[in-house]
């Protein structure tokens, strides 16, 4: 099946340094290893490849290799001092799947000072998204607005980079409760999206959008794009968001009243494959659902 084509933004990689992956993960990886063979450790090159490992594990909730990968690493003073600001990111990123708040936040911090660092010197699409997305993790949302609306002004010819900032800026709007610009960038995000052929950045896309929906109690549109992202997810197979979605589908028609076809969907949602942080709303859910009527 489809998997997603690895779309990188880095203006300084060269073309056949970004990766089509038409396979499963795993012969994802496995080519990622292979051309990665090709230049010494702990070069620039071999680092190109290795964050662009980071990134696949990360984002299809493959935490145990994401450790593995991150761990020798760690503390390491033989790392390229360009590299350590992607090892923070990805560190305070484990750290927080796993609950360790205060040390995430540390990294990101660190990761945020060597990214603004290396933007001063040479700004970037990918440098740019980076800062931004630390921005709003770290709650920094007024000056996360400020810097999206400056990088929304830069013309980069880069679906993936719009795609991120208007994503970023709908966190933004979601976090202060505005729903109608939530909507607005959800659906910015997702028009970027569709210009990009990475199916498992369309699946998440969709669920922003139906979220935003769902939140502005327009259930039923909700439901659509849940669906919509459904698919994406399933040829993608981004498993942790293909369960995820058909959780949130459930939870959509239990709000529409609908209680028998939320329990069809809430007994097809694996709890095993659900990304760890939304176990809480599975638990949460499956009371309601035994409730109701």
């Amino acid at each position: 099946m489809l998997l997603a084509l690895l779309v990188n933004t880095r203006e300084t990689l060269a073309n056949d340094l970004t990766i089509a992956c038409t396979d499963t993960i795993d012969a994802c990886l496995t080519n990622f290893e292979s051309k990665q063979a090709q230049h010494d450790v702990n070069t620039p090159m071999w680092w190109e490849f290795q964050i662009q490992k980071l990134d696949v594990l990360f984002n299809f909730q493959r935490n145990d290799e994401l450790y593995a990968t991150l761990r020798p690493w760690l503390n390491n003073r033989t790392i390229l001092a360009d590299v350590k600001p992607s090892i923070s990111l990805y560190w305070g990123k484990w750290l927080r799947v796993n609950h360790r708040q205060e040390e995430a936040e540390k990294a990101f911090r660190e990761s945020l000072a060597g990214f603004k660092s290396q933007f001063s010197i040479a700004p970037s699409p990918q440098l740019g998204i980076r800062i931004l997305n630390l921005l709003s993790v770290l709650g920094m949302n007024k000056e996360a607005e400020r810097f999206a609306f400056e990088l929304e002004t830069k013309e980069y010819d880069a679906p993936v980079f719009y795609r991120e900032v208007f994503a970023e800026l709908g966190h933004i709007a979601l976090r202060e409760g505005d729903n109608k610009k939530h909507i607005d960038y959800r659906i910015k995000s997702l028009t970027w999206a569709k210009l990009v052929p990475d199916l498992q950045q369309q699946a998440i896309a969709y669920y922003g959008y139906a979220v935003a929906l769902r939140n502005n109690k327009d259930y039923k549109q909700g439901e659509v794009a849940f669906i919509e992202g459904l698919a994406c997810a399933e040829q993608a197979q981004d498993f942790a968001q293909v369960n995820n979605i058909k959780m949130r589908i459930a939870e959509v028609a239990l709000l529409r009243a609908q209680p028998e076809k939320a329990r069809t969907w809430f007994r097809r949602v694996s709890v095993n494959d659900l990304p760890s942080v939304v176990v809480k709303d599975y638990r949460a859910l499956a009371k309601r659902i035994s409730t109701s009527n």
